[in-house]
């Protein structure tokens, strides 16, 4: 069976949902396009433009399509210009495999065989709430494939929910082995992606995360408790998935764009959200693209990302999982320059476990990457290879990568 976002978009409009999914945290306004792709279409669907329903439903209800639905030519200059390529299903379900052995300090309880354990099994010094809780971010995120495994990106076929192996996945399937009840249930779950996060840049993917998200709460619901969520468990999800996923330059710490002064918000937890302002065709700018801020749900505070794990108390991510862009696409430059070192220098400041797929060249001193930088990640003892594949079109076809590997550190 195929998933159709386009259908659970209107759906999500018509149960007034869709609104509050568009919001930005820091901002204050809603996402934006933050891509040339939909320009066409007129000036609202520029890149610093607002996404509003308006301009996804009704006789527009065709413009947001997943990548498997996008037109090759379209997939071929985001390819280009954003250095957005999707990872295959079965290297996400590795790729957290890996992950989970190192958390559970042994082989990955999740699975045996090669198919879904029947039961995960925790150790004494483990306790399932704790996993539950541990932060896991998914930086550059897309249509959040690390996050939870709805459906195959290549093919749009829906994965059954006992098969799925995606990081929220993982913990609502924990939250069900071990739920006593309904109401711890409920409680365990909103934990759950309490403490799941991602980032992404463009304003169409990160909305198809969102409802991805949303919509995999709702198949959980449906599947143990054989009902629909009610409005205050949606508003609940709703809004801690707005605060988890957010749109942000993954480079800066910063929105995509210019975007109008706000202060930032911080709401109780389980406040409703507020409602999405009114849109503005000119809205005042500053020079500067503000900070993000995110949510600390422990300690029920907002804080700017750039201040995680800077010491102390602060929030910090337990892991740190994803496929980032490899080059600058909007370098004017003949050779576009490397980004993916510096999003790999991020990702180590805001967690003491990363898991990447990047380029290969530097390991072996080769590639545009500073020579610095080559040697420092070389001379890493806590850096690891867990993959080296010579020929990237063996794990993204009809890309040109020279090699390709997922690394920790």
């Amino acid at each position: 069976m195929l998933v159709g976002i386009q259908d659970e978009i209107l759906r999500l409009h018509a149960k007034g949902l869709l609104a509050p999914l568009l919001a930005d945290k820091t901002t204050k306004r809603n996402i934006i396009w933050a891509t040339d792709a939909y320009r066409a279409l007129g000036f609202p669907y520029e890149q610093t433009q607002e996404i509003r329903p308006a301009l996804i439903t009704g006789e527009h209800s065709d413009v947001i399509k997943t990548r498997a639905r996008k037109e090759m030519e379209q997939q071929s200059e985001r390819t280009r210009r954003h250095a957005e390529v999707f990872t295959p299903l079965f290297i996400c379900r590795r790729m957290i495999a890996e992950a989970d052995a190192v958390y559970f300090g042994g082989d990955d309880p999740f699975m045996k065989d090669g198919v879904p354990a029947e039961r995960v099994s925790f150790p004494r010094r483990r306790k399932w709430q704790h996993y539950v809780d541990a932060r896991r971010l998914e930086i550059t995120c897309g249509e959040a494939p690390y996050l939870v495994h709805r459906y195959d990106l290549a093919t749009m076929e829906s994965v059954p929910l006992a098969e799925r192996q995606g990081i929220l996945d993982r913990k609502l399937r924990v939250v069900t082995e071990n739920a006593a009840d309904e109401a711890e249930w409920m409680r365990w779950a909103l934990r759950a992606y309490q403490a799941t996060y991602g980032y992404e840049f463009q304003g169409d993917n990160l909305l198809i995360a969102r409802v991805n998200l949303l919509m995999t709460f709702e198949e959980y619901l449906r599947a143990r408790w054989r009902r629909k969520p009610t409005e205050h468990e949606y508003r609940a999800i709703v809004r801690t998935i707005v605060w988890n996923l957010w749109q942000m330059d993954g480079m800066r710490g910063t929105t995509p764009c210019v975007s109008a002064e706000h202060e930032p918000m911080e709401l109780p937890l389980f406040e409703l959200p507020e409602e999405v302002e009114e849109f503005s065709l000119f809205p005042a700018h500053r020079e500067e693209a503000p900070p993000v801020r995110i949510y600390d749900w422990r300690r029920q505070s907002g804080l700017e990302y750039r201040r995680v794990n800077t010491g102390g108390r602060t929030m910090k991510f337990d892991f740190v999982i994803g496929n980032p862009p490899y080059q600058d696409g909007d370098s004017e430059a003949s050779r576009k320059p490397p980004v993916y070192n510096l999003f790999m220098d991020a990702a180590f400041k805001i967690s003491d476990r990363v898991e990447l797929i990047t380029p290969a060249r530097f390991l072996f001193e080769a590639g545009n990457t500073p020579k610095a930088w080559n040697r420092k990640m070389l001379q890493d003892p806590h850096f690891k290879v867990l993959i080296y594949e010579s020929d990237a079109s063996k794990i993204f076809p009809n890309t040109d990568i020279k090699e390709s590997l997922i690394n920790s550190g």
